[in-house]
């Protein structure tokens, strides 16, 4: 007989606030192999804050932070967008609900106060994501794949994923050895063999843009932050000339970089669909579709973009008038759904990032990836991509999030 008892006891003992902080902490970590088991996890992140009166009161109690309060008012903003967009309403529901990660600034927000926890998501994270950069050498090197789906050398998703992932992990580590953050840090040495093995796969493996966009913005920003005045504007300089010749000199980021240049310069003589040719072919649509000034102060509504970008390309023959359900730019994406007004909102949700009164490490490694992704939702959506976008709003949630603690306090004022 199962004694109903016994178990109702041992739940009742589990401490709520450390059980959530684990599953975040566990989203994180298998969102970057299955997007099914990040949406169960996620489901239990949610079923922690709505059964714990707890959590009720941590989340109250953070509401005011400038980014909890950012991130409310813009899926606000994306709730009133199903109220009148021009898509079928079943599209704008699925679009809602992927908007639900917004929420996940004040909830992870709201429990991630906590320096120990900060830390133990930052180790984790280098961690995984330099053991699946020894894999994906392993891939490379010896010709496997690790899934069957996934081409040679890429274990996380794909490759501008794994990129843009590994340069944050990259960017950590040499934020923690130039901060570190207590005795309780992993060792020197092993930060910078992680380093090196990230950066090595980032600039000879890995072949994804927005990865190699992600990595020069994060060295910058961890000069910006990490080198003396004196020659701070030198480093500055003279880096991303560095990086650049690195990149020009790996074989595979050689040819990702040349191909792009390529299908730049020849995508209107194409008769093929490349990666970059239809992306300038979308922002020119998208640019006349802004142009008709039909709805520039709200915009077409939640997930209205692609109803009325099909409009836009009505007529036009082969690829180039392909309907399409993303720009592969967040901002154009933005203005064309939300108009003027979701424009503002959402660099104000951006901005907010910055207003945290945080300092230190933390501050460094939120408001790099901020601007990472700043950076590549040039090229694409990363702050509404299902992975990119859900490890933002954890990953700042809870590395920007006001700490409460007495460590804080004495580590601001050192």
């Amino acid at each position: 007989m199962i004694d109903f008892k016994v178990i109702k006891t041992g739940i009742s003992k589990i401490d709520p606030l450390s059980l959530v902080r684990s599953l975040i902490i566990l989203e994180v970590v298998v969102l970057l192999f299955s997007t099914a088991a990040a949406v169960i996890v996620e489901i239990l992140v949610f079923l922690c804050f709505i059964s714990s009166r707890k959590l009720h009161h941590r989340i109250f109690s953070e509401i005011k932070q400038p980014m909890v309060v950012m991130a409310l008012v813009l899926y606000v903003m994306v709730c009133m967008g199903v109220l009148y967009s021009v898509a079928p309403f079943s599209e704008s529901m699925d679009m809602w609900g992927s908007w639900r990660k917004l929420l996940l600034v004040p909830l992870v927000a709201s429990v991630y106060t906590d320096l120990q926890w900060k830390q133990r998501l930052v180790f984790i994270l280098i961690g995984i994501i330099t053991l699946s950069a020894v894999v994906s050498f392993a891939g490379y090197i010896f010709n496997f794949t690790i899934y069957y789906k996934l081409p040679v050398a890429i274990v996380v998703d794909n490759r501008a994923t794994q990129g843009m992932l590994f340069s944050v992990a990259m960017f950590a580590c040499l934020v923690v050895l130039r901060f570190p953050m207590s005795q309780n840090s992993a060792p020197g040495w092993l930060l910078k063999l992680s380093a090196v093995i990230l950066a090595l796969n980032i600039l000879f493996v890995t072949p994804g843009k927005s990865g190699y966009l992600a990595f020069v913005v994060l060295i910058m920003v961890f000069i910006f932050f990490g080198v003396q005045k004196k020659i701070r504007i030198i480093m500055l300089l003279l880096v991303p000339l560095v990086v650049l010749a690195l990149l020009l000199a790996s074989p595979v980021a050689k040819n990702r970089i040349f191909e792009g240049i390529d299908e730049f310069q020849n995508y209107e003589q194409s008769s093929q669909l490349t990666s970059t040719g239809i992306r300038v072919v979308m922002w020119k649509n998208t640019i006349q579709l802004l142009k008709r000034f039909e709805h520039p102060v709200f915009g077409y509504g939640t997930s209205g973009f692609e109803t009325a970008y099909k409009q836009q390309v009505e007529g036009q023959k082969g690829w180039q008038g392909q309907p399409v359900g993303d720009p592969h730019n967040q901002y154009l994406r933005i203005l064309v759904e939300y108009g003027l007004v979701g424009l503002i909102l959402f660099l104000l949700f951006i901005f907010s990032f910055f207003r945290q009164g945080i300092k230190g490490p933390f501050y460094i490694m939120g408001i790099g990836v901020v601007l990472a992704w700043c950076a590549t939702s040039m090229f694409s959506a990363h702050f509404t991509t299902f992975i990119e976008g859900r490890f933002l709003m954890i990953w700042c949630g809870a590395l920007l999030s006001l700490s409460t603690s007495q460590k804080q306090a004495e580590y601001t004022a050192q």
